[in-house]
């Protein structure tokens, strides 16, 4: 027989499998209606872990380990160079036509730190990512 803890962990594991196929379900979706109902029921299966995540957490059953800040800085300053090498390489791959480092007319993306939307063409565009559950359980 589970105690609640193992149902809990059980649970939690279960919502984390069933986000990754509806985050895939979203990416891969035909068309942007599609796209947009996976993306709505995939927010409202990550609230339904994260509410999971908070109550064992809150019973001292899942305790994430702190992230050290050096190692954040450290995988900050890993992942820079590793875009600036992918985008040099992209600029420099045979029977490309860069203009600046890139086609010309193609988004441009790039990485600041504490930015999590994509940069277009140098000029910073605000948009909304984020849309809280249609029903939330709270």
């Amino acid at each position: 027989m589970l105690d609640e803890k193992d149902r809990l962990t059980d649970t939690l594991i279960t919502q984390k499998y069933i986000a990754t196929g509806y985050n895939t379900a979203a990416l891969e979706s035909a068309n942007n209606q599609i796209m947009d109902a996976f993306s709505g029921i995939l927010r409202d299966e990550q609230q339904i872990q994260h509410e999971i995540f908070t109550e064992m957490n809150s019973r001292g059953w899942y305790q994430p380990k702190a992230a050290n800040p050096n190692d954040i800085t450290q995988n900050i300053n890993k992942w820079n160079q590793e875009l600036q090498r992918i985008q040099h390489t992209a600029a420099i791959r045979p029977g490309a036509m860069p203009q600046q480092g890139y086609q010309a007319g193609m988004t441009q993306y790039g990485f600041q730190t504490g930015v999590s939307m994509p940069q277009m063409g140098g000029e910073a565009q605000q948009q909304t990512m984020y849309r809280p559950p249609q029903n939330p359980m709270i």
